[in-house]
């Protein structure tokens, strides 16, 4: 029946009139379409059912196909992130390690070193053949045998796993791949073990087998914080990695499994124990015998532990010195000092320098407490009469404190007053002040005059304690060390050795009225005219003074103005000897050493004398090298000048010998080199000491070296007492005792040889002689106030 015919058969007007008549008409509606869709179904499942398995298969291609192309997206995605960490063909083939600079003498012992990590590259037959055998026995000894992956071992590792017995699967390279390219990382992860792989595999299609044991042993760090075989060698027992026995071997080797678990300064007991461990399986793995193995095991572990602070770094101040030389050079050539591994070698010879640091060391170790005991009275507290004679240097030194800079907020007060009293109460404090603040300090160093190469420096007793270097960086008066320049300039001018001139004080007249009268200490008995070679041996400030006016053109004034050209002369003369006078007062009492000085300068300046005239600009830097042994840069001296004639220049040397030697009637102030120290080749020197006893200079000469040294306060505030004839304060009984050391420990040692300490003598310039006295003085005089010359 149609739908039509259905609708017609209903009552339309009753339908919307009668609720019980359209209920009955909408419920019969309801039933019909049940009865059509249960019709239409079993229609519906009376169809082949290849259909149905047609649509199944293709939504499980669909879905398969998704799949595949996620999984492949993800592995791809997955293979482009395990790249990303692996090492580019670049540094595969150049691989970064941070291996340290170092300073290196000119007979190649190394002085100092820069680095971030301790690191010396060596290689491998630099390296012990025990060490090889160690590693290869320990870590992987099937490294011979592989590709860069033990396929053996890492078959058997669940085996182990399953026992509860953690063993690593990797392989020697596999190691050098994390070490060497930090990218890889070291979590545990698969990603990372793949990334080690492949590597691993890249690195032994690149390298040799014996390479690669080299780069290994040189990057791997061991304990102390030593990294690379060589400084590990060094620092745990002083020797090169060449030179290490078997037991010596596998203590090292040992400590890769864990560094500071071994660590066999910290750990003896536990270290041994993993030694034993390496030499059993150096045993097993055929080698060394059972007959060493158990002899070794018997054996403690004998360290000769160099700390790596000091390990290879035995002259940090001349290294510091070295460092601030060549740092513009190496950042405007784009080296980095700390990981690049250059060499620097330098004019230093390792034997003086040695014996120099020893000399150093050992007498401002005497001089200490003989200073100490100088300034303080019988039964009394520390240094008293310091204390006393010099009331403010305590508070200042106090002002310098921490303590003292904190104590304001800490006490809650603006009153100084305040913090003086409660710090003053703390005796502890008090007494830690006074003997840091009153320390001594010392520094040497010795130049070859001919070339200008500097072959010792010491800037301090010990750089640990004190960083600050007397040679180079501290400038202090020159005291009677500046007389020689005074003399020259005088004998330059035409003035002999044998002018003779009064003992006795003279003052000038300044503008003010005022009178500016220096003068000797004491005056020496003899005659009143003293010859300049006995003035300047006895370091008479009289007869040096009363040369001004000879120098300056004006003998016989007593007008201060008239005394400023010789102050102007004199300075020049420093300034061609080297030294610098830029922030100097070119003032009349220059003469006396009143400029400031580094003992470098100093020192630099008297090899004119030992070099006929000539000043040659003190060189310490010969080559740099890359750690190839390319080299890339080399130094000479810039500035060589005849600074004065050759006759001058032996005159001096001929008056300072004086110094040394003394004369017929008198002794000079560093007569105690030859009755102390038995130094009796031909030398030549001069002593000098500051009018307050602040600074002790000494400075010594011989054809093929000149040596000074300096002894003073460390804070320029403290000085020797001046009113005791036995003090110590003095440049003959401080600085000349250093190079007196010196020479005596360097002639004592066998190992130097002619070439780096000679007994030549100094030499006169082609025929020269000596002028002599005339008979007349007078006529002398008056000669040498025309200027002429007496050679």
């Amino acid at each position: 029946m149609s739908k039509d015919k259905k609708n017609n058969n209903i009552d339309m007007e009753r339908y919307f009139n009668d609720p019980e008549y359209r209920k009955r008409i909408l419920s019969h509606k309801e039933k019909e379409k049940e009865a059509e869709t249960e019709s239409s179904n079993s229609g519906e499942s009376a169809k082949p059912t290849s259909e149905g398995n047609k649509s199944i298969l293709k939504q499980v291609l669909i879905y398969s196909g998704i799949g595949i192309v996620l999984l492949a997206a993800i592995g791809t995605a997955y293979f482009f992130y395990l790249i990303q960490a692996l090492p580019s063909l670049e540094e595969l083939e150049n691989p970064r390690t941070a291996i340290a600079t170092e300073v290196r003498s000119r007979d190649g012992a190394v002085l100092d070193r820069y680095f971030i990590e301790n690191r010396t590259y060596v290689s491998i037959d630099d390296i012990s053949p025990n060490i090889i055998n160690a590693l290869i026995a320990t870590e992987d000894h099937r490294f011979f045998d592989h590709w860069g992956i033990d396929s053996e071992r890492l078959i058997g590792l669940p085996y182990y796993w399953i026992q509860g017995r953690f063993q690593g699967g990797s392989t020697i390279s596999q190691q050098l791949a994390r070490n060497l390219y930090r990218d890889i990382g070291f979590e545990v992860s698969v990603t990372r073990k793949l990334r080690e792989m492949i590597t691993a595999i890249q690195i032994e299609n690149n390298y040799t087998k014996n390479e690669i044991i080299e780069m290994y042993l040189n990057t791997v760090e061991f304990s102390n914080s030593a990294y690379g075989i060589e400084q590990a060698a060094r620092t745990h027992f002083g020797k090169s990695a060449s030179d290490l026995n078997v037991a010596e071997a596998a203590t090292l080797i040992g400590q890769l499994r864990a560094v500071y678990a071994y660590n066999p300064r910290l750990f003896p007991e536990r270290a041994k124990f993993r030694r034993d461990v390496v030499l059993g399986l150096m045993q097993q793995h055929g080698f060394i015998t059972d007959d060493v193995n158990q002899t070794l095991r018997f054996e403690d572990i004998e360290l000769n532990y160099q700390p790596p602070s000091r390990a290879g770094r035995d002259s940090r101040y001349f290294g510091e010195y070295v460092r601030l030389q060549v740092q513009e050079w190496a950042l405007r050539n784009g080296y980095d000092l700390y990981s690049d591994g250059l060499v620097i070698y330098t004019t230093i010879d390792s034997k003086l320098q040695r014996h120099a640091e020893q000399a150093v060391q050992e007498k401002i170790k005497e001089f200490q407490p003989q200073f100490e005991r100088e300034w303080t009275s019988p039964g009394g507290d520390y240094m008293d009469r310091l204390w006393d004679e010099f009331p403010g240097f305590l508070r200042s030194f106090i002002r310098e404190t921490d303590r003292y800079k904190n104590a304001f907020s800490e006490l809650g007060t603006d009153q100084e007053s305040v913090v003086f009293q409660h710090l003053e109460a703390d005796s502890a404090f008090v007494d830690s002040v006074k003997r840091k603040r009153t320390k001594l300090q010392g520094s040497f160093t010795a130049i070859d005059p001919q070339n200008g190469h500097v072959l010792a420096w010491v800037g301090g007793a010990d750089f640990g304690t004190q960083q600050f270097d007397h040679v180079h960086q501290s400038r202090r008066q020159a005291g009677s060390t500046f007389k020689p320049f005074v003399y020259a300039l005088a004998i330059d001018n035409g003035y002999m050795p044998y002018h003779r001139f009064s003992k006795y004080p003279v003052s000038f007249i300044e503008r003010n009225g005022n009178r500016w009268s220096p003068m000797d200490r004491s005056i020496p008995d003899g005659p009143e005219m003293v010859p300049m070679r006995e003035a300047l041996a006895r370091s008479m400030n009289n007869v040096t003074v009363r040369l001004l006016p000879e120098i300056a053109g004006a003998p016989g004034t007593n007008q201060l103005d008239d005394l400023f050209p010789a102050a102007r002369m004199i300075a020049d003369m420093a300034g061609n000897l080297g030294i610098n006078m830029s922030n100097e007062r070119i003032v009349p009492a220059i003469a006396l050493g009143t400029s400031q000085v580094s003992l470098l300068e100093l020192v630099s300046a008297y090899t004119t004398f030992a070099n006929q005239g000539v000043f040659t600009e003190p060189t310490a830097i010969t080559r740099i090298e890359d750690r190839e042994g390319n080299v890339l840069e080399e130094f000479a001296a810039s500035n060589i000048q005849e600074v004065m004639s050759p006759e001058t220049a032996y005159m001096m040397i001929d008056m300072m010998r004086g110094v040394v030697r003394g004369g017929e009637n008198y002794h000079g102030t560093g007569v105690r080199l030859r009755n102390v120290y038995g130094v009796d080749q031909d030398i030549a020197g001069k002593t000098g000491t500051t009018q307050n006893s602040s600074d002790n200079w000494f400075v010594a000469m011989t054809p093929h070296l000149v040596m000074g040294s300096w002894v003073g306060g460390e804070d320029r505030r403290i000085r020797f007492p001046v009113n005791m004839p036995s003090s110590i304060g003095q440049g003959a009984r401080t600085a000349l005792p250093i190079v007196g050391q010196f020479i005596q420990n360097v002639k004592s040692d066998p190992d130097i040889d002619g070439e780096v300490w000679r007994y030549d003598s100094f030499t006169p310039p082609p025929g020269f002689v000596m002028p002599e006295e005339p008979a007349s003085q007078d006529e002398s005089l008056r000669d040498a106030r025309r200027g002429r010359i007496g050679w």
